[in-house]
């Protein structure tokens, strides 16, 4: 990073809002265009297959993966725990999500990333039922000459929303997911088009809760997310079953509007 841009940054950055006062929904003044076009309150419901990886809660029958074997993903096929929760050999566990996204490609993902995170309302859209606010450490959704993969890689979202009944205030850093054994040259050889990964924090106390993996494989019919969620030794088991629920609910609302939003938004006359 040259001078210039590191100036840049640091120009760009915020401080999280103490005095937010987050809230369900987005109230008429809070709309815009693109979010009165693509905002929908009703969520899709679990299908048989989730439902019956939530109430089988942590499995022991399966050795989960670790960050140590995330490279896993990389394999020809499915792994044997797609979607479920598994305890890891270190005592702590991973939730595993398959979501897919029929007409959409890898790329629109990095995009939306790097689109969505300095708008709470846009953020919304994502999951409407559960998500409450959203501050990006740097604002570089406009930034010029950025690729989509720069606005997000190594910038922070803190975000309030409910995972199932709990209510978090999280703070995400994204990184490059090299950093874990995902270059991106690799994930293209193996048909993953991105991997988006990141280190999970309260953002009230900085304490690290948890990191993420969520692949994402190209297929003729769109892509297909494969995320992985790992837990430490200690972490409280109760939020598992909600955080598979919460990942399979917004990544399936999300893909049933993203190619749509994408071309609204990048096409010449799109709106930002």
């Amino acid at each position: 990073m040259s001078p210039l841009e590191a100036a840049r940054r640091a120009e760009l950055e915020t401080v999280l809002d103490a005095g937010r006062l987050p809230h369900l929904g987005i109230w008429r003044d809070e709309h815009d265009e693109l979010t009165r076009a693509f905002f929908a309150w009703d969520v899709p419901e679990l299908p048989g297959h989730v439902r019956a990886a939530v109430a089988a809660g942590v499995r022991d029958d399966v050795v989960a993966m670790g960050l140590d074997t995330v490279t896993d993903l990389l394999e020809t096929g499915d792994l044997p725990l797609e979607t479920g929760i598994a305890r890891a050999p270190d005592g702590g566990f991973c939730v595993a999500v398959r979501t897919v996204f029929p007409g959409a490609t890898p790329e629109m993902l990095d995009w939306w990333m790097g689109w969505h995170l300095a708008r709470t309302e846009r953020y919304k859209l994502w999951h409407p039922q559960a998500h409450l606010f959203s501050q990006a450490r740097r604002d570089l959704s406009d930034e010029p000459g950025l690729t989509d993969r720069e606005r997000y890689v190594d910038n922070t979202a803190w975000v309030d929303e409910y995972v199932g009944p709990i209510p978090t205030r999280l703070a995400i850093t994204f990184h490059d997911p090299g950093r874990i054994g995902l270059p991106y040259d690799v994930l293209e050889r193996s048909g993953h088009g991105t991997a988006i990964c990141a280190v999970v924090a309260d953002s009230d106390h900085g304490h690290e809760l948890s990191r993420l993996v969520h692949a994402v494989r190209r297929h003729p019919w769109g892509s297909e997310m494969r995320s992985r969620f790992f837990f430490a030794p200690g972490t409280p088991e109760l939020i598992a079953a909600p955080m598979l629920d919460h990942c399979w609910t917004e990544m399936t609302h999300l893909a049933s509007f993203l190619p749509h939003l994408y071309v609204r938004v990048t096409a010449p006359s799109g709106s930002r």
